[in-house]
């Protein structure tokens, strides 16, 4: 499971530097061959990076991926790529979409906005925790970068 997270942190990597952002990664929008190869599909919502002013009021996605700043009705950017991430990392550990018992309305929305998350499942090593902790702040200027990611994800598999 580190590896399909590598590889798809090495995806969102190069989405990242082609200065764009995805705007509605879950786990919907991946795809992992019989081999394990793993690609970021539909990027039809891309944005360039300096075209998310216009993102703004047009918030789409799945909700338990969308980072709260766009539930605020922030530009998108990012950050907030980074937050969805931290929701795949979740579900890895967990086998299930984040807050998949849950109606994804309006209740679910302002959770997200007061800093809820998905609840840590039992025995998941604190690393790992610690990382997704960080990807899911609600600070987006505290979230790590793709670079932070891959290095450490790098390093849990040597």
């Amino acid at each position: 499971k580190l590896q399909l997270l590598k590889n798809i942190i090495s995806g969102l990597k190069i989405i990242h530097e082609s200065n764009l952002i995805h705007c509605d990664l879950h786990d919907g929008n991946i795809l992992i061959s019989d081999n394990y190869e793993t690609y970021i599909i539909d990027l039809g919502l891309c944005k360039s990076i300096s075209d998310v002013q216009d993102s703004i009021n047009r918030n789409y996605g799945v909700l338990p991926y969308m980072a709260p700043e766009i539930l605020r009705n922030k530009p998108y950017n990012s950050s907030s790529d980074i937050y969805s991430f931290s929701m795949i990392m979740w579900e890895f550990t967990s086998g299930i979409p984040p807050f998949n018992n849950r109606a994804h309305d309006h209740q679910l929305c302002l959770s997200i906005c007061e800093g809820k998350r998905p609840e840590i499942i039992k025995n998941t090593p604190t690393c790992y925790i610690d990382l997704m902790e960080k990807c899911w702040d609600s600070d987006p200027i505290e979230r790590p970068t793709i670079y932070y990611l891959e290095n450490i994800v790098s390093q849990w598999l040597r």
